[in-house]
């Protein structure tokens, strides 16, 4: 089961929220002084006005020490939890180091001929020139004419007078 923010229950003692509020609710214990030795005689002489349902004595102490058991386990769980991330990080890592590289093989390319996004064959012209675009202009050049000697082009300036646009 999963509650509200999404996360299971036993993975809510890990998150950064509840690790600071154990690691705060012993800070304040230990603040606060409830670790003195004549605090903890006064709270074992103390009844509680709210004893747990399965106290024995009833008294301060008692309450006290069941809640603070509560909070050395929880520590105990975030620390055992903490640890077993980090080994089974490190075990991954190491796994991924003695793994040893896969060589991918390329696989056997056939040479099929072109086809086209129906699946039908395309042929294509091969070294023939394309008589549609033969002589127009193309950027700064013309199709068709870079290496041959053209009767126009000598009319027309030679190469420098290549930008021209041709009508």
């Amino acid at each position: 089961r999963a509650n509200v923010a999404g996360r299971r229950r036993s993975s809510i003692i890990l998150s950064e929220e509840f690790v600071v509020l154990v690691e705060n609710i012993k800070k304040d214990y230990e603040m606060k002084g409830f670790l003195k030795r004549r605090v903890q005689e006064g709270m074992d002489k103390t009844k509680a006005v709210r004893p747990f349902i399965s106290a024995i004595f009833g008294t301060l102490r008692e309450k006290n020490n069941t809640i603070m058991n509560f909070v050395q386990t929880l520590e105990d769980k975030q620390k055992e939890k903490k640890e077993a991330e980090v080994i089974k990080a490190s075990e991954k890592e190491a796994e991924l180091v003695t793994e040893p590289k896969r060589v991918i093989e390329p696989k056997n390319v056939v040479n099929k001929p072109p086809e086209d996004l129906k699946g039908n064959p395309l042929k294509l012209s091969g070294e023939r020139s394309n008589i549609v675009a033969e002589g127009l202009f193309i950027g700064s050049i013309y199709v068709g004419r870079e290496g041959q000697n053209d009767k126009k082009e000598s009319t027309m300036g030679g190469k420098s007078d290549s930008w021209r646009v041709k009508l």
